[in-house]
């Protein structure tokens, strides 16, 4: 019985590091600006505590809480924009940098479905 015990450690082990591996490895790099890059779409907006949740795109169903402050640039159609421009479901490219489980954003690129 006690040498089912380490290996069913090591694989719940193994397991956890997959499932997190596989979230990290959902955050790219942006090449230019160096910045961290989500592509998905926007989910919830609230204005209170100046955030969005954005599901990322894909296949996977993982999903990023991004935060934005005045120093955050809106654009769409490589135009400025502003957050009253963005609304749910709407595609999007966040640049910013990840802390923890949420990502704080510099830039927020409304996309159109062409």
């Amino acid at each position: 019985m006690r040498r089912g015990i380490p290996t069913i450690m090591i694989l719940v082990l193994g397991l956890t590091l997959v499932l997190a591996a596989g979230v990290f490895a959902q955050v790219k790099t942006d090449a230019k600006s160096g910045l961290d890059r989500i592509e998905g779409y926007v989910q919830a907006i609230s204005k209170d505590s100046s955030s969005l949740t954005v599901k990322q795109r894909g296949t996977t169903q993982v999903s990023w809480k991004v935060v934005y402050n005045d120093q955050t640039k809106f654009t769409l159609r490589n135009a400025p924009a502003k957050l009253d421009d963005l609304k749910d479901g709407q595609r999007v490219v966040v640049l910013g940098k990840t802390e923890k489980d949420k990502l704080m954003a510099a830039r927020i690129d409304i996309r159109t479905e062409k």
